[in-house]
């Protein structure tokens, strides 16, 4: 009898445990209010290649996920800023890429390759371009500004090593990512820090 009358409390303990309940909590940022966001392609410093326009496409993938707001793209940012007649992303500019292209706010982003450790593989001597295996650091940055006043909205980073199979190192040193090369190991590493850089506008769960 003990015996069942202890079953019976650990189903009902069971059953309370999976009756926990949680309630959604709203985005830390809310994109919503906007009916139009710009996006400025990602600028990159100490790297060649088009890792600036892959890494764009993998920030607006997460955005658009997160939530649904329209996304205009604007371009590279030298053609943003001479087509303001500008040269640095300040209140002015904010103001002037708000008037010029219909957006409320927009992204812009930097990153910055470092502490490139290549580990050259002389196959081809001859070649001006070695593609070899190496290590560097990644730091990505992104930020939201405000059309209407050139204010910074949000703002995020990420840091992380990484490792490629496969980098085109040029006579001056620079290494070169191509989107064709199909990095599996680069593409997973930017989207991993989209992600978790774009973790503010997700909606979250808690429990009550």
């Amino acid at each position: 009898m003990k015996i069942r009358h202890l079953i019976w409390l650990v189903t009902l303990a069971a059953v309370a445990g999976c009756a926990t309940k949680y309630t959604i909590v709203p985005p830390a940022v809310d994109l919503t209010g906007y009916e139009t966001v710009g996006l400025v392609t990602f600028k990159v410093e100490n790297a060649k290649g088009d890792l600036d326009s892959l890494a764009t496409q993998l920030f607006l993938q997460e955005v658009t996920a997160a939530q649904r707001v329209p996304v205009v793209e604007l371009g590279q940012s030298d053609e943003v800023l001479a087509g303001i007649g500008k040269t640095a992303f300040n209140r002015d500019a904010a103001l002037a890429i708000g008037e010029k292209h219909g957006v409320e706010a927009f992204f812009l982003g930097e990153i910055k390759i470092s502490k490139v450790k290549p580990q050259v593989d002389l196959l081809a001597p001859l070649s001006k371009a070695l593609f070899v295996r190496a290590k560097f650091d990644i730091a990505v940055t992104a930020r939201l500004v405000s059309a209407a006043n050139g204010a910074t909205l949000w703002t995020q980073s990420s840091v992380r090593e990484g490792t490629v199979g496969a980098l085109g190192m040029g006579a001056d040193g620079v290494p070169t990512f191509g989107m064709q090369d199909k990095n599996e190991t680069m593409n997973n590493l930017l989207r991993e820090m989209m992600f978790r850089m774009t973790w503010e506008f997700r909606p979250s769960r808690r429990r009550l």
